[in-house]
């Protein structure tokens, strides 16, 4: 059961413009305030334990308390307090912003690693049927935490598209100016008539494991998953050999649902498509 297209994007446009804690600057200005407040009041010695020790019992848990899931500790060769978090606006849609705060220099990095536009949010509502961004979270969420692997693996072969599984479907985009994933829309290749050269890429993902909403929030058992289903893939031929059209430029398609919507609400009201 689809949605009509127009339908689903005055749904997401609304639903994008709906939640004001997660409205991009003012999220991301937040944030900044409680670490920069606590760094500013600190008064002891600046070496490695004092700071990690500020981080974890000070700043963690003032983030915490805004609904974020900070770590302290150690993610490759730096340590210190590390958040993903994520923002949505009708102009962006959905982004995932990582934040990390390393000692001892406690430098603030804040940057956005992955995109989800708003055609794409809606395009996601449309071909799952539903009327609300609440009803695709899974979706969203799941592809927010594999991108960060597809990335790595996109630009370690030079992809210039890239596709992130779900566990419904696939966001498909490409790698924007700063190499970080811009998801432009969503299909359901197993649901659709349509031929399409991304139903072969999605059927290699046809095992995803159902996941639960705490498994998914933390985001490491995702991340093991697909680092660990790629690795195997690949032992047999590499992403880019399997699928060349992954070196292409991404370049938008036409959606036949939307002239099949179209077709219909012109035979409904008598238009030229009825005859």
């Amino acid at each position: 059961m689809f949605v009509d297209p127009r339908v689903a994007h005055g749904r997401a446009k609304l639903d994008l413009n709906r939640s004001p804690r997660l409205f991009a600057e003012e999220r991301r200005w937040e944030i900044a305030d409680v670490i920069t407040r606590a760094i500013d009041q600190f008064g002891g010695t600046r070496n490695r334990r004092n700071l990690m020790r500020l981080l974890e019992r000070q700043i963690a848990p003032k983030l915490a308390r805004l609904g974020l899931e900070p770590y302290v500790g150690t993610v490759g060769e730096r340590e210190g307090l590390f958040l993903n978090f994520s923002t949505m606006s009708a102009e962006h849609g959905l982004r995932e912003f990582q934040l990390d705060l390393a000692v001892p220099d406690l430098v603030l990095r804040s940057f956005a690693s992955n995109t989800i536009r708003p055609h794409a949010v809606a395009r996601c509502m449309q071909r799952n049927g539903v009327m609300s961004m609440a009803d695709i979270g899974i979706e969203t969420d799941v592809a927010f935490v594999l991108a960060r692997v597809v990335r790595a693996l996109a630009l370690a072969q030079k992809w210039q598209q890239v596709g992130v599984p779900t566990p419904k479907g696939l966001f498909v985009g490409a790698l924007d100016e700063n190499t970080n994933v811009c998801l432009n829309t969503y299909i359901r290749p197993a649901a659709s008539d349509r031929p399409s050269r991304w139903s072969g890429f999605a059927a290699l993902f046809s095992t995803m494991p159902a996941w639960s909403a705490a498994q998914i929030r933390q985001g490491s058992d995702l991340l093991q998953w697909m680092i660990n289903h790629i690795v195997a893939l690949q032992e047999s031929a590499l992403f880019a050999e399997r699928f060349p059209f992954l070196l292409e430029p991404y370049r938008a398609a036409d959606d036949p649902l939307d002239a099949a919507w179209s077709a219909a609400r012109a035979s409904t009201s008598g238009g030229p498509a009825s005859s």
